[in-house]
């Protein structure tokens, strides 16, 4: 495969290629280009998320999302608990998210049976915007750019349709953090009932669902956890996948 930036654009975009191809030339563009990702921007700009959420310093994809503490994990004092409740609330959607957008979202990063690596825009986004200051309109038009570059399929053209698509993907992520944060929690009278109750509200509107159901499956202990896994595992407008998983989870199970 040639390390000419300018052909493998060109092959990463040949309809007379096939999509595993189409795919090799990406992965191999990115490679090429992702040191040079970040050359040019500049910081600040137009913050795309509340303000809650600037007081989070860590990153928001893949390395873990984690309150400010000396530690990994910050201490279940009162005031970081009501903290991730914030930001869990601030992340919950209005409406249900789209199965088609679930589906752009949820595409495999990898291909099983050849074992290709897909470049998608989640690779972009971790690029560009590593934390959480630096998630900015300028830097979402920048992604859009780089996602055309490398010739990813379904990015939008215009930089609004592009945010309007991923900075929803972006809070999902806070959101399976703060889960997983949530879980960890000892004293469950300091989540009891609210996280719950948001876990129940994310599954339905399709966001951080399995997140939320691990959530609950590891605070299973709790009644209300358990009663939230029953009422998820018999709901029949929840994905098969999620529903099973809360079934999976229930004692006894």
């Amino acid at each position: 495969m040639p390390e000419d930036e300018a052909e493998l654009r060109r092959l990463a975009r040949s309809e007379s290629l096939g999509n595993d191809e189409r795919d090799r030339a990406r992965e191999r563009l990115w490679r090429l280009r992702r040191v040079r990702a970040e050359i040019g921007m500049r910081e600040g700009g137009e913050s795309l998320l509340p303000e809650v959420f600037l007081s989070v310093p860590t990153p928001w994809l893949w390395e873990g999302w984690t309150l400010p503490s000396s530690d990994r994990y910050a201490e279940e004092k009162a005031g970081n608990v009501a903290l991730v409740r914030t930001v869990l609330e601030a992340c919950l959607p209005a409406e249900p998210v789209p199965r088609e957008v679930r589906a752009v979202w949820d595409a495999p990063d990898w291909d099983a049976d050849t074992g290709i690596r897909r470049i998608g825009v989640p690779d972009v986004l971790r690029r560009l915007m590593p934390e959480t200051r630096l998630v900015t309109r300028e830097r979402m038009a920048a992604a859009r750019a780089e996602a055309e570059v490398l010739a990813i399929p379904g990015a939008p053209d215009a930089v609004d349709s592009f945010v309007a698509l991923w900075l929803p993907y972006v809070r999902e992520q806070f959101a399976d953090a703060a889960f997983r944060w949530i879980a960890q929690v000892d004293e469950v009278a300091r989540i009891v009932p609210w996280a719950m109750e948001l876990a129940l509200r994310f599954v339905e509107r399709r966001c951080a669902a399995e997140q939320a159901v691990w959530m609950l499956r590891w605070t299973a202990e709790v009644p209300q956890s358990e009663e939230a896994l029953k009422r998820i595992a018999a709901d029949p407008a929840v994905g098969a996948d999620v529903r099973e998983l809360a079934s999976d989870g229930l004692p006894g199970s």
